[in-house]
């Protein structure tokens, strides 16, 4: 053999393990390489379309709520207003005669909220009276619902007696079920 074709052996030779090294190293590293990738990709895009599922859950949630809250606004004032008597017999006496309030053990417990039974006995010239009563709950700046039963009896012919429970609802200081409204308003 002559020097040159030896030269040329020897570079085919170069070559072919250059190949070889080439090839083995696309095998042992970038394949891999890319498989994780594509793996990771494919775990990126589920959670990627998982948070968009839930962000826009939350974000038609989100408007519901604040639509509500302004929607339900003196409601919500309500709850957070102390119970005071004198203001609830101010509105009272507009309606009826006479009235008297009247505590009760109450067995009603929730945890958010204050509740407050009491018996009202009133006096009144018409029963339309006590139903316009009802009507004004909403402009009364508590929240308070008229239980049954409820009993009239005729005194006379011009004076009515009514007996009926109410239940003042409060909102508990520190539970902070309202407590948020002012953080979501500020958003």
């Amino acid at each position: 053999m002559n020097f040159k074709e030896i030269r040329l052996i020897r570079m085919l030779i170069w070559v072919l393990l250059y190949l070889l090294l080439v090839f083995s190293f696309i095998f042992i590293l970038v394949i891999p390489v890319v498989k994780a990738y594509k793996g990771v990709n494919s775990d990126y895009v589920d959670v990627k379309a998982r948070h968009m599922a839930v962000k826009n859950e939350h974000d038609t949630v989100f408007e519901r709520l604040k639509s509500l809250q302004a929607k339900y606004r003196k409601v919500i004032a309500a709850f957070e207003n102390r119970w005071d008597e004198k203001r609830f017999m101010e509105q009272a006496r507009k309606y009826f005669l006479q009235v008297r309030l009247m505590p009760v053990e109450s067995n009603v417990s929730d945890p958010n909220y204050k509740i407050y039974e009491i018996n009202a006995l009133t006096k009144m010239e018409s029963p339309q009276n006590f139903y316009r009563f009802l009507e004004s709950f909403p402009s009364i700046p508590f929240v308070l619902q008229a239980d049954f039963p409820i009993a009239f009896k005729a005194h006379g012919s011009d004076e009515i007696e009514g007996i009926f429970r109410i239940r003042v609802y409060e909102e508990k200081k520190g539970v902070g079920s309202n407590r948020s409204r002012e953080s979501v308003l500020n958003r």
